[in-house]
């Protein structure tokens, strides 16, 4: 096997390991820079990076203002939709435990593990990262815009383990700030978020029409593979453990298309099946009172039937879907590459706003945007917070119980 080959079948394991490698090598480098708060919950790495920049975008104070005021109803808008959506979606996973999809998976690099959602490596961390920068900094120029002071941006670990960056208001000018102006802030990262995954929605589906208008993209055939002829025309004529690449003289890319090739001729007509090998046999139809019209032939009854793909090509940037793949040249590949960039990026970047606008597990700005919000009605600090705490308390609990944890737990409960 050349190493060529090896990395295309093993790309997001090498790439994994490459990068995986290249950054302990710089955690290691900067040890002594990396902040330990919250004993040992969080290792920060504080810099200056980007603050000017943020204070650039601040300078236009009422574009901004206008767009964070947008952010805090886009807030409290989405709290509200993600419950009017998982709410019904919760009954359905009590009532149907086993049959019914968890509402919510994590997006990893990985595949293989239940509960989680692979994404081809390259893909994950370069919509991370943007999604990151593009979070942090919309938090960062609100409030420099608010006049509220940011210390530092910077990157690290929650529980030694999990990525995370963050931009470092003042702590005591944060919270002189008006309420109004401290919930622009927060709303800032997750709105942006969301508005990243909407636009990339519309560049994908504007990429997508030209790479078909344009021919730049092929869709790689099905086989059919037929274990026996149980009875009908086909019997003693088609042979058993067959596999069908084109049915009268035509490819199929869908089960569907399949199925209308071998309807689309009337009863007394002969149906053509090709093998992967170059054989072909003609079946003629009949008609068969089972069938709907007298417009569908039948050419018999089959057991194990199943469809797969051809042999894919293989690529370094792993295509979008497992049956599309561009023609071979370096323009739509790369078109088709930045096609499933912005695919990605939709998913993730969405996801990550709307799930970051609910207070859930004490790390997420729904939490403090639940807290300040409270302050306008509940003066008592220490009643607020135990409010808080409940409400983030309850929204946790709710949201285990849409992952795959909730399905084995409903699952117990039915036996």
């Amino acid at each position: 096997m050349t190493f060529a080959s090896f990395f295309y079948a093993n790309e997001n394991n090498v790439l994994a390991l490459i990068l995986f490698l290249a950054f302990l090598v710089f955690v290691i480098a900067k040890r002594k820079r990396f902040e330990v708060q919250g004993r040992f919950i969080f290792f920060l790495y504080k810099t200056k990076l980007g603050l000017k920049w943020m204070a650039n975008i601040a300078r236009h104070r009422k574009a901004v203002n206008i767009y964070a005021t947008i952010g805090v109803f886009a807030a409290f808008a989405s709290i509200a939709f993600m419950i009017y959506l998982l709410v019904p979606y919760l009954g359905m996973m009590i009532q149907h435990p086993q049959t019914t999809t968890p509402a919510l998976t994590l997006v990893l690099p990985v595949t293989g593990i239940p509960g989680v959602f692979g994404v081809p490596i390259l893909y994950w961390i370069i919509v991370l990262i943007l999604v990151v920068i593009f979070h942090e900094g919309s938090h960062g120029f609100v409030a420099i815009s608010r006049k509220i002071k940011v210390k530092s941006s910077g990157f690290g670990f929650f529980l030694a383990v999990l990525p995370l960056a963050f931009v470092e208001p003042d702590e005591k000018s944060f919270e002189r700030a008006k309420k109004s102006d401290q919930l622009k802030v927060l709303s800032a990262g997750s709105f942006t978020n969301i508005l990243m995954g909407l636009l990339a929605l519309g560049l994908y589906f504007l990429l997508s029409h030209f790479l078909v208008s344009s021919n730049l993209i092929s869709f790689s055939p099905l086989i059919m593979h037929i274990g026996a002829v149980i009875s009908g025309p086909a019997l003693h004529v088609l042979p058993n453990n067959v596999s069908i690449s084109q049915i009268n003289g035509k490819s199929f890319t869908t089960t569907s298309q399949a199925i209308n090739l071998m309807e689309s001729v009337e009863p007394g007509q002969y149906v053509n099946l090709t093998t992967t090998t170059g054989q072909t046999y003609a079946i003629k139809s009949v008609y068969s009172s089972s069938m709907n019209t007298s417009t569908h032939s039948f050419i018999g009854n089959f057991s194990g039937v199943y469809f797969t793909y051809e042999g894919t090509q293989p690529f370094i940037i792993s295509p979008i879907s497992p049956n599309a793949f561009p023609e071979n040249n370096p323009e739509s590949q790369v078109l088709y590459w930045f096609d499933g960039l912005f695919l990605w990026m939709f998913v993730i970047a969405l996801g990550v706003g709307l799930a970051n606008f609910l207070p859930i597990f004490y790390i997420t700005d729904g939490c403090k945007i639940v807290e300040v919000s409270l302050g306008y009605v509940i003066k008592d600090k220490k009643k607020r917070l135990m409010i808080t705490n409940c409400i983030i308390i309850f929204f946790s609990i709710f949201l285990i119980l849409l992952t795959p944890l909730g399905n084995v737990i409903f699952s117990v409960l039915h036996l």
